[in-house]
C-alpha cells in the first residue's frame, strides 16, 4: 500500500485556531498568551496592542468570545484570555508615555479630507484613530462633558477605573484628534451644518437611552432608568434610593445597576479643578470614603431563569457575594405606592419568556407577590435617540429604531456613515471597536477610491517542539478579588493576576497555531504516531473510506492518476486526525523513526494598504 497525505494547506489550518476567529477583531490570543507564558510582556503588549487601541479597556470588559472558542474548554476550562490581556497591560508602561507598539515613525502624510465623528465611544474614538493614522484631519463630536460615551457613562468604577479610560482616549487624542465635549448635534449644531462642514460624517451615537416599561404606576416617584441612573452615578450626581431597591431586567447593565446601587457613592467635597490642595489629599479621600452609602437591600427581578439570563455568569455571582438578591422568573406586573411614592413592585411568575418560534412572547401564570421598595430601578433594554436628524438629512431608520447601511456601514445620505449599537444594534464593546476599524475603512475608501489588503501566511518547523511540563493538570487561575467587605465607593472589585497566577494560566494554551505536518513521500506505515498519542486522535485508513471536496479530488488525480472514485481498496491510505482533540504535545513527531512528522507553527501577517 502507498501512502498519500494533504498538502498543509494554510487556509484550513488558519481557520482551526478559534480563539482568533472568534475575536471581532481577530486578535491573535494564541500569540499573546504564549508570550507571557514565557515572560515576554511587552512582545504580549505589541501583539495584543496591534488590532485595539483600547486594549486596556478591554482587559478589563471584554465579553471574551475568544474563550467561548477556545479548545482548552474542551478538556476542562478554557484560558482566561481577557485575564491575561490584562495581564500584559497592567506590566506595560503605556501610562508613563512609551508605547512600541506604534514606533517612531513620521508623520502621516496629511490629506485635505475632513471627517466628523458624532459619538466619542469606542466606535466612534477607534474611527477617528484609524483615520488619524491615515492624515485625515477628524473632529469627533460629543454630547456628554466627557468622552468614553458608555465606558465612561455606563460602565460602574469598580469595574473600570476612570484612569484607564482617560488613558486610553488621551492617546487617542495625541495622534491629531480634535474633541468637542457638551456639543449636541441636533442643538448646538444641525445636522446639515456638519455635513456642510465635512467631507464625511460617522454617526457612532450608540444606545444612549433606556427603554420605559408601560405598566400601571411606571410614573411614580421613585421609578428611575437603568441607564440615566448608571450615566449620573458615573458623572457623581447625587440620588437618593432609600434602603430597598428594585431592579428590573437580567441583562449585564442590570448587574451593573444593582451593584452600583449598593455603593452609591457621595463626595464630601469638591474642588474647583486646579484649586485642590495637594496636601489635604489623603484626608479628604477618607472622608469621601466614610460618607459612601448605598442601599440597605438590592433586589434583582429577572424575567429569566438562572441558565437563560444574559447576564454573564461570573457577574452574577459577584452580585450575589455582594449581598444583591437574585429573584429569578419574575415580571413586573405593576407599580405599587402613596401618595405617588412607591412603596413597592408588584410580579407574577414567568412561565416561559420566549414562544415556539423563538420569540420574545413572555407567559406569566397567576401566581403574583408585592416586593416592597422605596425604589425601583428599570434595566430593561437600549434604544436609540436619533432626534438629531430630520426628514431632510436623507437618513432612514430601520422599524428596529436603528440606522439602516449597507455592507460598507454607508447610509442612506451620501457621505454619511453609521458604526456600533445605533446601527447593529447592543453589541459588545469588542465588536464596537470592529465596527470602528471597518468604519475607517469605508470611509477611506468612499473619500481615496483606493485600499487593499495584503495577507501572508507560512509554516516555521519547530524543531525539539516540547509543550510546558504539566500543562495539562494546571487548572484554570481564579481571578483575585476585592473582599465583600472592602467593595465600596469606586474600589476596583477585580485585582488582575499575580506574576505566579498569570504565568501558570498561559501555560494553559494549547498553542492551536501549531500544526502535526505528515510527509507521506518519507511515512513508512509503522503507525508509531497511531500507537503513542495519548488523545486517540490519529488513525490510519484506506482512502476509500475517504471523501472530500474539489482538492481533494484533484490532489488524489495528481497522486494517483484516477479520480477518487476510482481507488481500489488496498491502494492508497490516509491519516485522519481529530483537530478538536489534539494537544499539540508532539509525541507522534518525536516517536516517527523517519521524521515524517513535523510540528509546524502556522504564522499569519495581515497588513492594510492604504493609498
Amino acid at each position: 500500500m502507498s501512502y498519500s497525505v494533504t498538502i498543509p494547506d494554510p487556509e484550513y489550518f488558519d481557520r482551526n485556531i478559534p480563539c482568533q476567529n472568534a475575536c471581532p477583531i481577530h486578535t491573535e490570543c494564541g500569540r499573546y498568551v504564549q508570550s507571557i507564558g514565557i515572560s515576554r510582556d511587552e512582545e504580549a503588549y505589541m501583539v495584543l496592542r496591534a488590532p485595539n487601541p483600547f486594549a486596556y479597556v478591554l482587559g478589563r470588559i471584554c465579553a471574551h468570545p475568544c474563550e467561548d472558542n477556545c479548545r482548552r474548554g474542551k478538556i476542562d476550562e478554557p484560558v482566561s484570555i481577557c485575564a491575561l490581556k490584562r495581564f500584559a497591560t497592567d506590566r506595560h508602561n503605556l501610562g508613563l508615555g512609551h508605547d512600541p507598539a506604534r514606533k517612531v515613525q513620521p508623520p502621516p502624510h496629511r490629506r485635505d479630507k475632513r471627517v466628523a465623528v458624532i459619538g466619542a465611544g469606542v466606535c466612534g474614538l477607534t474611527c477617528a484613530h484609524d483615520l488619524a493614522l491615515l492624515g485625515y484631519h477628524v473632529e469627533v463630536f460629543e454630547s456628554a462633558p466627557v468622552p468614553g460615551g458608555m465606558l465612561f457613562l455606563g460602565i460602574p468604577h469598580f469595574r473600570l477605573p476612570r484612569e484607564i479610560i482617560k488613558m486610553e482616549i488621551d492617546h487617542i487624542l495625541s495622534m491629531g484628534v480634535t474633541l468637542h465635549t457638551r456639543v449636541t448635534v441636533g442643538r448646538d449644531i444641525s445636522f446639515a451644518e456638519l455635513r456642510s462642514k465635512f467631507d464625511a460624517v460617522l454617526v457612532a451615537t450608540g444606545l444612549n437611552k433606556g427603554r420605559e416599561l408601560n405598566i400601571p404606576g411606571s410614573h411614580l416617584d421613585g421609578v428611575y432608568n437603568g441607564i440615566d441612573f448608571l450615566i449620573n452615578v458615573n458623572l457623581g450626581m447625587e440620588i437618593k434610593l432609600g434602603r430597598r431597591v428594585v431592579v428590573v431586567g437580567g441583562g449585564n447593565v442590570a448587574i451593573d445597576v444593582a451593584r452600583a446601587a449598593v455603593r452609591l457613592v457621595q463626595e464630601a467635597t469638591d474642588f474647583p479643578e486646579g484649586e485642590e490642595d495637594k496636601s489635604l489629599q489623603p484626608a479628604l479621600d477618607a472622608a469621601r470614603m466614610a460618607l459612601r452609602t448605598g442601599a440597605e437591600h438590592v433586589n434583582l427581578v429577572s424575567l429569566e431563569s438562572r441558565a437563560q439570563m444574559p447576564a454573564w455568569k461570573i457577574e452574577v455571582e459577584e452580585a450575589e457575594h455582594e449581598g444583591i438578591t437574585v429573584d429569578n422568573g419574575w415580571g413586573p406586573k405593576e407599580v405599587v405606592g402613596e401618595n405617588g411614592v412607591v412603596t413597592g413592585l408588584k410580579v407574577r411568575r414567568c412561565l416561559s419568556v420566549f414562544d415556539e418560534n423563538g420569540r420574545f412572547n413572555p407567559a406569566f401564570s397567576d401566581e403574583e407577590k408585592i416586593i416592597p421598595c422605596d425604589s425601583i430601578i428599570l434595566a430593561i433594554g437600549q434604544q436609540a435617540d436619533l432626534s438629531f436628524l430630520s426628514n431632510e438629512d436623507g437618513v432612514r431608520a430601520t422599524p428596529r429604531g436603528i440606522l439602516q447601511i449597507d455592507e460598507n456601514l454607508s447610509t442612506t445620505a451620501p457621505g454619511v456613515f453609521a458604526g456600533g449599537d445605533v446601527a447593529f444594534g447592543p453589541r459588545v464593546l469588542v465588536e464596537a471597536v470592529a465596527n470602528g476599524h471597518r468604519s475607517a475603512r469605508s470611509i477611506h475608501l468612499y473619500l481615496n477610491g483606493k485600499t487593499a489588503k495584503k495577507q501572508t501566511r507560512r509554516f516555521r518547523i519547530m524543531p525539539n517542539w516540547t509543550m510546558p511540563k504539566g500543562y495539562l493538570s494546571i487548572p484554570r487561575q481564579k481571578m483575585p478579588t476585592l473582599p465583600s467587605n472592602r467593595r465600596i465607593g469606586i474600589a476596583e472589585v477585580d485585582l488582575g493576576f499575580s506574576d505566579e497566577q498569570g504565568r501558570a494560566e498561559a501555560r494553559r494554551c494549547l498553542n492551536c497555531q501549531v500544526n502535526t505536518i505528515f510527509d507521506g513521500s518519507k511515512c513508512i506505515l509503522c503507525a508509531g504516531c497511531v500507537d503513542v498519542c495519548p488523545e486517540s486522535c490519529l488513525r490510519l485508513v484506506d482512502l476509500v473510506q475517504v471523501s472530500g471536496d474539489a482538492r481533494y479530488d484533484a490532489l488524489i488525480q495528481a497522486r494517483y492518476g484516477v479520480p477518487a472514485e476510482q481507488l481500489q481498496a488496498g491502494q492508497a491510505g490516509a491519516i485522519i486526525k481529530n483537530e478538536q482533540k489534539c494537544i499539540r504535545c508532539g509525541l507522534c513527531a518525536q516517536r516517527c523513526p523517519v521524521g515524517a512528522i513535523t510540528m509546524e507553527s502556522l504564522e499569519r501577517q495581515e497588513q492594510e494598504i492604504f493609498a
